[in-house]
């Protein structure tokens, strides 16, 4: 498939095209090095873009068959954003992300609800407005892309005072954000362990499991590096091994729903979570059953993501909260 960032979608859509310049890492200020590990996360994150633009181009949902299968997913999460970002600024007339959930959402429903986070942190806007009523706990993944793209577009020095001035306690939307934020940081230190380590440690203590969670997700989904660094990712992570075996269950299920597990998720999610892929990806639905009903909450997010923990923690893992 061709580069969409070079389509003009019509009217007025156009003032929402994004430059390919805002997924640069130089131009982020982000970790440039492995270099092999900066060109694979920029095409991941080119690929979201695609889906952003495919989804401005249209009222339908877009075509993502042309996307290669591995960063497929990435382009639901850009064509989530585009969807509810029309959809909210243009409340009446064509209602887009329903439409996107129906062509899309058997797949990559994980993704879309993730990307309409990224609309709500665009729009200023706090709650999760995605409704798939076939899942209302994931939903709340929504705020997890609000933390993402918050912190991808953050510099190194709002990022810290963000950490000065975190209350001592927050909500369970707070922590599921962080979990984003956590993503954000695998793209922000290149996929580097001990870089990683090092942005956690500048973070509130409150929440270096939700950002341990978001690494955890980030290094199996999007990966890009060595297969020896998955190990050391372990390593770091010390106490909060627990939390990142969660995240990189949740990246297993994302890939398994997909139809497609590169080789890459196969060499990281049992060295992360100790257990095969698919094992890892059950955790998650044996604990998500009794908690995707209507009416769930970020609290019931917040329990998933415990539940998830704590079989974690009997695989080999530790959990580090009650």
């Amino acid at each position: 498939m061709a580069r969409t960032t070079a389509v003009r979608p019509p009217g007025w859509r156009r003032l929402l095209v994004l430059s390919p310049a805002t997924v640069d890492f130089g131009r982020r200020g982000f970790g440039t090095e492995p270099a092999a590990t900066r060109r694979t996360l920029e095409a991941a994150a080119g690929a979201f873009l695609d889906g952003y633009h495919a989804q401005l181009g249209t009222d339908g949902a877009p075509d993502l068959s042309g996307i290669p299968p591995h960063r497929r997913g990435f382009a639901a999460e850009g064509a989530g954003m585009a969807a509810a970002l029309l959809d909210g600024l243009r409340p009446a007339g064509v209602r887009r992300l329903p439409t996107l959930f129906a062509a899309h959402g058997d797949r990559y429903d994980y993704l879309i609800h993730v990307g309409v986070g990224w609309a709500l942190a665009k729009l200023h806007r706090r709650g999760p407005a995605s409704r798939d009523p076939g899942a209302p706990l994931l939903r709340w993944l929504a705020y997890d892309g609000m933390g993402f793209c918050r912190a991808f577009f953050a510099a190194e020095a709002r990022l810290r005072r963000w950490a000065a001035r975190h209350p001592r306690r927050c909500a369970a939307g707070c922590a599921i954000r962080h979990q984003g934020l956590g993503r954000s940081l695998w793209f922000r230190a290149c996929g580097d362990p001990d870089r990683l380590a090092g942005h956690v440690a500048a973070a509130p203590v409150a929440h270096y499991g939700d950002l341990w969670s978001g690494i955890g997700l980030a290094a199996a989904y999007a990966a890009g590096v060595p297969d020896s660094a998955y190990e050391r990712l372990r390593e770091v992570a010390g106490a909060h091994r627990a939390e990142l075996a969660q995240g990189a269950a949740f990246a297993a299920e994302a890939w398994l729903r997909s139809g497609h597990v590169p080789r890459h998720a196969g060499v990281a999610v049992p060295v992360l979570t100790g257990v095969p892929t698919g094992r890892a990806a059950a955790w998650t639905w044996q604990v998500r059953r009794d908690l995707d009903r209507p009416g769930a909450d970020a609290a019931d997010y917040q329990r998933w993501r415990l539940g998830v923990q704590r079989l974690a923690a009997r695989a080999g893992a530790r959990v580090t909260r009650s």
